[in-house]
């Protein structure tokens, strides 16, 4: 399956009435802004309008424009993660097999402006843990959490449970380092 096949997958948050673009078709979008270093709403719109014509075409765009920097930006902020998350490390997974002694690194990160809770000395945000591979050079997996709900500890567990790594090596930073683990 084609990584759009895989995109149609994520649940769609908006009304049926309005809807411009396709969802798949926007997220797309996004993940190759992303891919070739345009970070943020209105690089993303950047990005699109520079590849509009070719946009338009390969994605069968019916009328024949590209989403707004403020559509991508409800696009990001509104959609169902999770069901994202899913559908492109299914298509991500299908492509990359895991060959005996790569290495991996696996590492968690704050996302900014997450941050609920500031006052108090136990605050909540959410991270996102990836997986990486150092041949290969590409995410393999990314978990998405809340700080107060799980642990960074308990999200590697389990991601490693899933790609089911052996005869390879993992770098993961100190707060990995204990005996029980």
């Amino acid at each position: 399956m084609t990584l759009i096949e895989h995109l149609y997958e994520v649940k769609d948050f908006r009304r049926k009435q309005g809807q411009r673009f396709p969802l798949p078709s926007v997220l797309l979008i996004i993940i190759m802004g992303t891919m070739s270093g345009f970070i943020g709403y209105r690089e993303l719109y950047s990005f699109a309008k520079a590849n509009e014509k070719e946009l338009v075409a390969r994605l069968k765009i019916k009328n024949r424009k590209i989403p707004s920097h403020v559509t991508i930006r409800e696009i990001i902020t509104k959609m169902d993660f999770e069901s994202f998350n899913q559908a492109f490390t299914r298509w991500a997974s299908s492509l990359i097999k895991v060959e005996k002694n790569e290495w991996f690194s696996i590492d968690g990160k704050a996302i900014k402006s997450t941050v609920t809770d500031y006052l108090k000395s136990y605050q909540n945000f959410i991270s996102i843990v990836s997986v990486f591979t150092q041949k290969r050079g590409q995410v393999l997996m990314a978990e998405r959490f809340e700080n107060k709900k799980k642990s960074e500890i308990s999200v590697v567990r389990d991601m490693l449970e899933k790609l089911d790594i052996k005869e390879s090596v993992i770098t993961l930073d100190a707060l990995h380092c204990k005996k029980k683990h």
